[in-house]
């Protein structure tokens, strides 16, 4: 398992986000430059990039994601706002590593499986959870489908690796769900990256018995409440 560096853009600043609200957004790094050279001298292996302008549909962060995809020397993987075919081939020409799909997984009919025909392994698919329910539109909009029943079907078509957010945790710096995440990671085969509610090492430590491919942090280097040398660990 290897520690994936986060950070999310709004209005062409790094921020941090309190379960997803748009009114908790707080600048946080006034250089996005600067911020990815700090974790990359601490060994980042793998950045991730939200839009929050594409999310919430208030412009887009295309050129300020496209500079940290240069230059980063990591694989860079890009969500936020991403429904159409368009938008993904737009990543993947800027070079992302990977894209990753969530509500429109849901909302744009044929999306998925158009996407994991032209890039397969290319594209994650997020999952945020509340109570064991998939939830979209900015957790606003709970999927009718149960969970376990996504992931066979998201498993059958090909999905190889799912971003999994617990949202009671996200931003909150309590810790993971733990009990979520061993549960998924019991009931399926796809490589799994776990989001939200990291705070110390030990929160890291904790996710390391269920297997995960990786674990997204970033508020918690921000806060400086988790060790930046942890990002060039493999656990």
């Amino acid at each position: 398992m290897i520690v994936i560096g986060s950070m999310d853009f709004y209005q062409g600043q790094v921020v941090r986000l309190t379960q997803g609200e748009l009114n908790s957004v707080h600048q946080v790094k006034s250089d996005a430059k600067v911020w990815l050279n700090t974790l990359q001298s601490h060994g980042l292996q793998r950045l991730h990039c939200v839009d929050l302008d594409g999310a919430f549909k208030s412009g887009q962060n295309i050129d300020i994601i496209s500079s940290m995809i240069s230059n980063a020397t990591c694989p860079v993987q890009v969500g936020g706002g991403i429904h159409s075919m368009e938008a993904i081939d737009l990543w993947i020409s800027k070079g992302a590593s990977h894209v990753v799909l969530g509500s429109g997984v849901f909302t744009s009919e044929g999306l998925l499986e158009k996407a994991l025909e032209k890039y397969g392994g290319q594209i994650i698919v997020a999952l945020d959870v509340l109570n064991e329910q998939v939830m979209i539109h900015g957790w606003t909009k709970k999927v009718e489908e149960d969970l376990w029943s996504i992931l066979k079907r998201f498993e059958a078509l090909g999905v190889q690796t799912i971003l999994m957010s617990d949202v009671s945790k996200d931003g909150m710096m309590q810790g993971s769900n733990l009990d979520l995440y061993k549960k998924v990671s019991q009931f399926t085969s796809m490589n799994i990256q776990a989001s939200g509610g990291i705070k110390t090492r030990q929160d890291v430590l904790d996710l390391v018995p269920f297997n995960l491919m990786g674990v997204i942090v970033g508020k918690a280097f921000i806060h400086q409440t988790c060790d930046l040398d942890i990002l060039g660990e493999t656990l």
